[in-house]
């Protein structure tokens, strides 16, 4: 089975440039339309800008919108809950609510698909693949976004969410699973778990096509899961909020942008449109009629490529992930802002200072909140243990330091990670 070359929709993945382009603004164009008479939080945002949907005739004219930072979308929604002025269809047209960190409540509108399709299938993903999807399919939209996906393509999905590593292997081995959809570093654990087993990842198990989000992707983990498993291992970008952004083909070299949505590289202070390879903050206008997030400012530095790939796709491709254009960083999937460490400490009085570490070591993301002064007992340290998994939503460490050890600098949230 050729895994390294097709297309999942063909006509839309080789418009001429000008065609996208095209599309875009009719879509878009709609799409501020339909926002403006249905969805309070646009009307009230084109009444403050002094704007109607009559100022905005072409894409050229889309940044007099000013962009909607992804915090400004927590305000609003505790403001304004649940949605924060932003559902633009009935409810009886929703179909399910996700709440990602933040929190930020998500609605799905009846119908709308999360856009991975065609990511997966520039994979290597084809109907037949019997897919394990290891994303949790709790509260976060990440494993349903991905069940429709495989769904529309045709692969059989196991929902085996984020589980034990043996019974990932049994369900590998016992059901001949030739897809994976998770993340990388956790792929690498069940392999090496394997190989504890006695297993031969390569010989004993079938992968075939391996897709990876919410994490970087270093060369030295894409090698060690390739080697490991002989399989095709490609990343995409997306978000919670939007589905998916961006994918990389059989040839890598960046990532292609999807059709489903309207993707700009802009100025972080002034939200003005960048040169294009000029790095900047991704900003995303995503075709949903439902909640239709017009200008979402992703606070993701990138650039885009305009170059042409072997592959036949002629969308421009993304770099990649080039780092966060505010303070928010990304520890295993999972935003982390200093608002949240702040919450998590709210609740412990008496500390003088503190602040959380985000490391990664052997391809392994963690967080540690060093904390000085005041109670330092075990249970002080289980307790806050405890309050940064239910804020965080992901496990972390306390340690605790003397005194004057914490540097004076005001900075909340730190991340050491390097990638290479």
């Amino acid at each position: 089975m050729d895994r390294t070359s097709g297309l999942f929709s063909a006509k839309a993945e080789t418009l001429s440039r000008d065609e996208q382009r095209a599309i875009f603004e009719k879509k878009t164009l709609a799409l501020i339309g339909h926002a403006y008479e249905n969805a309070p939080a646009v009307r009230a945002l084109f009444e403050r800008e002094g704007l109607t949907p009559a100022d905005i005739s072409s894409l050229e004219d889309l940044p007099k919108i000013p962009v909607t930072p992804k915090a400004a979308l927590v305000r609003m929604q505790e403001e304004n809950p649940p949605f924060g002025g932003l559902l633009a269809v009935p409810l009886e047209s929703v179909q399910r609510v996700f709440q990602s960190p933040g929190p930020i409540n998500d609605p799905q509108g009846k119908g709308e698909g999360w856009g991975w399709e065609e990511a997966l299938f520039a994979c290597g993903f084809r109907p037949g693949d019997i897919s394990v999807n290891t994303f949790s399919y709790h509260m976060t939209p990440a494993g349903i976004m991905f069940d429709d996906s495989l769904i529309r393509i045709g692969c059989p999905v196991v929902p085996t969410g984020i589980g034990d590593r043996e019974a990932q292997i049994n369900i590998l081995k016992n059901l001949g699973v030739s897809g994976y959809v998770g993340m990388a570093s956790f792929l690498l654990q069940i392999g090496e778990k394997a190989i504890e087993m006695g297993l031969d990842p390569k010989k004993d198990l079938s992968l075939k096509a391996a897709f990876t989000t919410a994490e970087p992707l270093p060369d030295s983990l894409r090698d060690a899961v390739e080697n490991m498993f002989g399989l095709i291992l490609r990343q995409g970008y997306g978000t919670a909020d939007c589905g998916c952004l961006a994918y990389e083909c059989y040839h890598r070299g960046g990532m292609h942008l999807t059709t489903r949505a309207y993707v700009e590289i802009v100025d972080p202070q002034t939200g003005m449109p960048m040169e294009s390879g000029e790095v900047g903050e991704v900003v995303v206008t995503v075709f949903n009629e439902a909640y239709p997030l017009i200008r979402f400012g992703t606070g993701d530095l990138s650039a885009i490529d305009e170059g042409h790939c072997q592959c036949g796709r002629t969308s421009p491709k993304l770099r990649g992930w080039l780092g966060r254009a505010d303070t928010m960083v990304k520890v295993k999937g999972m935003f982390v802002h200093p608002g949240q460490i702040q919450k998590v400490m709210s609740d412990f009085t008496g500390y003088a200072a503190y602040r959380a570490v985000v490391e990664r070591t052997n391809n392994r993301d963690s967080i540690t909140l060093l904390i000085s002064g005041g109670n330092q007992s075990s249970e002080a340290k289980e307790a806050i243990e405890e309050a940064i998994r239910k804020v965080l939503r992901i496990g972390g460490a306390v340690s605790f330091v003397a005194e004057g050890t914490l540097p004076a600098d005001g900075q909340i949230l730190e991340d050491k990670r390097t990638w290479e």
